[in-house]
């Protein structure tokens, strides 16, 4: 009998159909798994909309995912580190291997042959099936599996890249140690999992901004452990921060990308501190006074990815310390993954997070 396997297919910018396809055993060197939970990341609206350079259609959109492996290929079967029936979740990139890029720690998505799950590998070429929004997903060779514990769930599980994200904000760019104090500007999926990964680095006193609409998202802070909220359409951040906390911060880390918020976090942080901008602004330009970054002796790090800090993310996942799965909070089957997207780009209130749950 035929297994077929329904994917929703982003066929062009702006145009999503559902479809079928065959699902066959993986080759000698991939690994399938049947997709439990896909979460909605706002780089697939910019898929969506064709403005992501390395996407090539028709695409299965879809990285942020875990999955039960059904099947592994001959050829890595008994060195694996993943068994039939493990959950599991990849990291979104999957480097060459064997570039200069790719002996780094932190920086293997860099490589100048990375393909990416969701967004570069196209539909119409084998294997076909290589992002979540398909009921399953093959695990193309070189790709990095995370396995999650028995007690984690997949609504947390397939957060492990947004985690990781967190973890080299404040990890490995922001370079945060114990005691120190921490903004983090935006309360979305991204400034949540900084949250959570800078309470585990003992950061602290820890302060978020956001919207007074953000409320959902300041409950499940609050949830997480942060210090102090600031809603920045209600008080200045500039007069705010320095009063709760005793003076200005350490390091901020800006993950909205909106310039105001770039423009703030360079003002907010202390001489000799750290910003930390990873939010992308979607091709609008931040003015920045280069003269007060010089004369303040401030560092300013940007990046992308979460290249060498998953593991640390699914340790974090799998302890279960923190509830992961709340920020996933509003759930879609694949069939209304446009409702999903349009959510995610024109979040409803009580929206944080969207996530495609797949019947088991």
């Amino acid at each position: 009998m035929t297994v077929k396997a329904k994917a929703m297919v982003l066929v062009e910018p702006g145009r999503l159909e559902p479809a079928e396809f065959e699902v066959r055993p993986p080759g000698p060197d991939e690994i399938l798994i049947k997709t439990r939970v896909t979460s909605v990341c706002s780089t697939d609206i910019k898929v969506l909309h064709g403005h992501v350079g390395a996407a090539r259609y028709p695409v299965i959109m879809g990285h942020e995912f875990t999955g039960e492996v059904v099947a592994i290929g001959a050829a890595i079967a008994g060195r694996s580190p993943v068994a039939v029936g493990d959950r599991v979740t990849p990291e979104p990139y999957v480097p060459c291997g064997r570039c200069a890029w790719c002996r780094t720690d932190h920086h293997y998505h860099n490589c100048p042959d990375v393909k990416l799950f969701g967004v570069s590998m196209p539909s119409d070429r084998p294997p076909h099936l290589t992002g979540g929004y398909a009921e399953y997903v093959y695990m193309v060779a070189g790709a990095m599996l995370h396995k999650l514990a028995a007690g984690a769930s997949d609504l947390a599980g397939s957060l492990s890249s947004v985690l990781g994200n967190g973890v080299r904000w404040v990890k490995t760019l922001g370079l945060l140690s114990f005691g120190q104090s921490l903004v983090i500007s935006g309360a979305g999926s991204q400034g949540l999992c900084t949250l959570a990964a800078a309470k585990e680095a003992g950061v602290g006193p820890i302060v978020m901004l956001g919207l007074s609409s953000d409320q959902a998202r300041f409950e499940l802070a609050r949830e997480f452990g942060v210090d102090h909220i600031v809603e920045v359409d209600q008080q200045d951040p500039l007069q705010a921060v320095p009063e709760l906390i005793g003076g200005p911060p350490d390091v901020v880390i800006e993950t909205s990308g909106a310039p105001a918020g770039i423009q703030t976090a360079i003002k907010l942080v202390r001489r000799s501190g750290r910003v930390v901008s990873i939010g992308l602004s979607g091709g609008r330009q931040t003015a920045i006074a280069f003269d007060d970054l010089v004369w303040r002796d401030i560092t300013l790090a940007c990046g992308k990815g979460q290249a060498g800090n998953v593991t640390d993310a699914v340790r974090l996942i799998n302890s279960g310390k923190y509830p992961f799965e709340k920020i996933n909070n509003t759930h879609y089957p694949l069939a209304d993954l446009p409702r999903a997207l349009a959510d995610t780009e024109k979040p409803p209130a009580g929206f944080i997070k969207a996530a495609i749950v797949f019947d088991g």
